[in-house]
C-alpha cells in the first residue's frame, strides 16, 4: 500500500605585509581565484589561530565596531599614509573625515569596496553582492563581499560539500528523534522518526527543496550530531579560506552567531562545483522520491526547486544560462540566491544576492548581475 507524505597563523601577504615568511604547505592562495586583487596567501596551522586570522588580515583589516570594513592592498597603503600624516601633525580635513568614516563603518557603496565600479550607476540594494567569474578568474562586480550576514539556506551549499566528502551515497540513514525539526515554519521535506532513506535522497531533497530536516538527518548521520557537523563545517570552511564564516547548523535555520559572507560563499560554492553529482543536483527542476516508513510501507514525495528561475517565476536575461543554485529566505537573513552561470562561450560564473528585502527584489538585482556577464 502506498502512502502519499597558539602558534600565531603565518600570513604571507604579497608586497603587503614585509617580514612573514612560510615553509609550511599553503591551503589557498588568492592569487588563483576569481578575486584575485587581494594576493594573500593563506596558511592555516593550528585550530586557535583562527581568532587571530579572522581579525587581523593584512590585506583586509576588519573593524572591530561593524565587522565589515574591505579594502585593497592600494587602500591599505592610502589610509597607512593617511594615518603616517596624522601621526606628524600634517593635517588635512577632507582626509581627516574620511578616515573618521571608515572607522565608524559609515556606509558609503562608492568607495567601501574595492570590486565596485562607483561610475556604474546600475548597482543592487541589497546588503551585499557578488560577481566572479570561474573560468576567466575575473571579478566582474561586489558589494560588501567581505561583510558578515546571515545566510539562511544558502547555508546547505557547505552541508552538500561535507556529504559528498564524508559519506557514500548508497548509505542508508534511519530518520531518528534527533533529526526532527521543531522550528515554527521551517521548510520541510516530511521525513518521520523511523523512515529509511539513503544519503543520496536526502542529498537531493536538500538541494531541490531545501529540506531543513533532511539537513538535520546528513549532519547527525555524517557527524554524530548538529554540534559535531558544524565543526566539521567550520573546519571545512576554514581550509578553503573562509575568514568572515561560523556555522552552527546545517541548515540555515537563524542563530546570531551563524555567518558568512559573499566572498566566502563563492569560494564554498566554487568548490562544490567540482562534484557532478553537486551540478546535477542544482540544475533539477524537480526530484520524486520513495522510501519506506518506520512500519515497512513506501512513501512516495515530489518535490519542487526553490529556484524560481526554474519554475518560470522569473526570466533571466538571454545572453547566459543559469546551470542552478541555491536559495535562502528567513526574516533575519532576507532573500538570498547564490548561482551557477556560463555565458555564450560557455565561461563559467558565480553570482550571489544576500539580504535581498524580497523575492522580487531578488531576482530583479540577480538579473542585474547577469547582465553584467562580459557578452
Amino acid at each position: 500500500m502506498k502512502k502519499i507524505r597558539i602558534l600565531p597563523l603565518l600570513l604571507l601577504v604579497t608586497g603587503t605585509l614585509v617580514g612573514c615568511t612560510s615553509s609550511r604547505t599553503l591551503v589557498k592562495d588568492y592569487k588563483n581565484t576569481a578575486l584575485s586583487a587581494k594576493t594573500l596567501i593563506i596558511n592555516i596551522n593550528q585550530e586557535d589561530d583562527w581568532e587571530f586570522f579572522g581579525k587581523n588580515l593584512a590585506v583586509f583589516p576588519k573593524n572591530e565596531k561593524t565587522i565589515s570594513v574591505s579594502e585593497t592592498k592600494e587602500e591599505s597603503e592610502t589610509e597607512e599614509e593617511s594615518e603616517t600624516e596624522e601621526e606628524s601633525s600634517i593635517s588635512d580635513e577632507d582626509e581627516s573625515t574620511e578616515t573618521t568614516e571608515a572607522e565608524e563603518g559609515v556606509d558609503d557603496t562608492s568607495s567601501e569596496n574595492s570590486l565596485e565600479n562607483p561610475k556604474d550607476t546600475n548597482q543592487i540594494d541589497s546588503k551585499s553582492g557578488l560577481l566572479a567569474g570561474i573560468d576567466t578568474l575575473e571579478n566582474v562586480y561586489g558589494k560588501n563581499v567581505f561583510d558578515r550576514v546571515y545566510p539562511a539556506s544558502v547555508t546547505k551549499i557547505m552541508t552538500a560539500l561535507i556529504a559528498l566528502e564524508k559519506a557514500n551515497f548508497s548509505d542508508k540513514v534511519t530518520f531518528t528523534e534527533d533529526m526532527v525539526v521543531t522550528e515554527y515554519g521551517a521548510k520541510l521535506c516530511g521525513f518521520n522518526v523511523g523512515d529509511e532513506l539513503t544519503v543520496e535522497q536526502l542529498f537531493y531533497s536538500l538541494l531541490i527543496y531545501s529540506g531543513n530536516d533532511a539537513a538535520n538527518a546528513l549532519a547527525i548521520h555524517i557527524g554524530g550530531s548538529i554540534e559535531g557537523f558544524s565543526d566539521m563545517m567550520n573546519k571545512k570552511a576554514k581550509n578553503l579560506g573562509c575568514v568572515d564564516t561560523h556555522f552552527v547548523n546545517p541548515s540555515g535555520l537563524h542563530d546570531n552567531d551563524h555567518y558568512t559572507s559573499a566572498y566566502d560563499l563563492y569560494l564554498i560554492f566554487n568548490e562544490c562545483l567540482k562534484y557532478d553529482s553537486f551540478i546535477d543536483a542544482i540544475r533539477q527542476r524537480s526530484y520524486s522520491i520513495s522510501y519506506k516508513d518506520a512500519s515497512g510501507e513506501i512513501i512516495e514525495n515530489y518535490y519542487t526547486t526553490t529556484n524560481q528561475y526554474f519554475v518560470d517565476a522569473y526570466d533571466y536575461p538571454d545572453s547566459v544560462r543559469v546551470l542552478g543554485g541555491k536559495t535562502g529566505t528567513t526574516d533575519e537573513a532576507g532573500s538570498c540566491l547564490i548561482l551557477y552561470d556560463v555565458d555564450k562561450n560557455s565561461q563559467g560564473y558565480i553570482s550571489v544576492i544576500l539580504g535581498a528585502d524580497d523575492s522580487d527584489e531578488l531576482y530583479s538585482e540577480m538579473n542585474i548581475l547577469l547582465n553584467k556577464i562580459p557578452k
